[in-house]
């Protein structure tokens, strides 16, 4: 379950918007910074001097299984946290290596089997340590769904997935990442997007403000899902983070993609000893990996609407260049995950300079980018963290 930079959001839903795909051609590369960056296949940083152990969710496909390949191939452990041992067994083998593990994100007491036993492969009997945990798996949500769809613990599951699975696996296994295995700083790598903020292409749908991320008054996170309230697109009880009950897919999308930036920003704060919380070794880093099409997170979209989900892929990979090729995530995420502290520095948040840029590394044009204003609001960070905590049943 690997992201992308851009949804489905993008894909045009009905016929008059067929030519949506060619006008966001157009859109894209009008934007600052427009162009062709150049494509990158360089090394690991060379600052990296020992192996690493790796833990990176969603490694079956997309970005994820292109970084676990790569991590592999420099001499690197990774854990294949996927939802099913069928599907890790596959990213192991796909990329060349690992140990593969079931964690299924929509299931809560998944997540923590999974911590324990991972605390149990890398903590327990003298192990060294977690170096990374990279939170990279996701799910995006039919834009025609009239109803979430309702995880085991009763959660809508774009929100449950995205944000709440995450935020229960970094909290259990904090602690191995404070052992660390090869003496480096511990790190945690989130996967997140530019559709976070409203403002920019692809953070609503056709610019219908209703689709943007905001996250409100929190009142709608963790609260349960009756089977009856799953069925209503005017439930009486909250589907969306904002407490609104009607429910919002590329919404949901969006929401969570702000809750990944959040975390990151808080979780910087609590575990780097950013603005006077408290001391740890733990580095945090985000990313935004690029509109990459070729990724299970359009499978809703090909469903949907295959037409224009088709020509719109066409015309983003073929035509004006702005979905980078699968590997390029990849690479990226591989990057963040090695990268020394000195050159990626805690709270930091990553992107390419312009839509169409293939850079990998700070060097190349993968620089620090400008989140939201609502994912730089400090207060709504906390408050987002200590409900997030009383909805999985984490103290801190």
């Amino acid at each position: 379950r690997p992201h992308t930079h851009i949804t489905a959001s993008l894909i045009p839903m009905t016929r008059s918007s067929l030519l949506f795909a060619l006008l966001s051609a157009l859109l894209f590369l009008s934007l600052p910074g427009g162009g062709r960056g150049r494509f990158s296949s360089s090394p690991l940083p060379p600052a990296v001097v020992s192996a690493l152990t790796v833990c990176i969710t969603g490694t079956n496909s997309g970005i994820g299984r292109s970084a676990a390949t790569r991590l592999v191939r420099e001499g690197h452990t990774v854990y294949h946290a996927c939802r099913t041992a069928a599907r890790a067994a596959e990213a192991a083998a796909a990329a060349g290596g690992g140990v593969p593990m079931v964690c299924d994100l929509s299931d809560l007491t998944s997540v923590r089997s999974f911590a324990a036993d991972l605390t149990e492969r890398v903590g327990g009997g003298g192990g060294g340590g977690l170096d990374v945990l990279c939170l990279n798996a996701g799910v995006s949500p039919s834009r025609k769904a009239p109803a979430p769809r309702v995880t085991a613990d009763g959660l809508e599951e774009t929100v449950a997935v995205n944000h709440l699975g995450h935020f229960l696996l970094a909290g259990l296994v904090q602690p191995l990442l404070l052992l660390g295995s090869s003496g480096s700083t511990g790190r945690i790598i989130v996967t997140a997007s530019s559709v976070h903020d409203p403002s920019s292409a692809g953070g609503t749908v056709q610019g219908d403000a209703s689709t943007g991320a905001t996250l409100g008054d929190l009142s709608g996170l963790g609260v349960p899902i009756p089977e009856d309230g799953a069925s209503s697109s005017a439930s009486a009880v909250p589907v969306m983070v904002d407490g609104s009950t009607v429910y919002n897919g590329a919404k949901a999308y969006h929401d969570s993609k702000l809750c990944n930036v959040l975390f990151a920003r808080e979780a910087h704060r609590r575990w780097n000893g950013a603005n006077g919380g408290s001391t740890s070794s733990i580095s945090v880093r985000a990313f935004n990996p690029g509109l990459i099409t070729a990724t299970g997170l359009f499978r809703s979209a090909r469903e949907d609407s295959p037409i224009s989900t088709a020509l719109f892929s066409f015309v983003a990979s073929r035509v004006a260049g702005f979905s980078v090729p699968v590997d390029v995530g990849g690479d990226r995420l591989a990057y963040l995950v090695t990268a020394p502290e000195e050159e990626v520095p805690s709270g930091s948040y990553l992107a390419a300079a312009s839509a169409t840029s293939r850079a990998t590394t700070r060097s190349e044009g993968f620089e620090e980018a400008q989140v939201s204003d609502e994912a730089r609001d400090d207060d709504l960070a906390a408050r987002l963290w200590e409900r997030s905590a009383d909805v999985v049943g984490l103290a801190y």
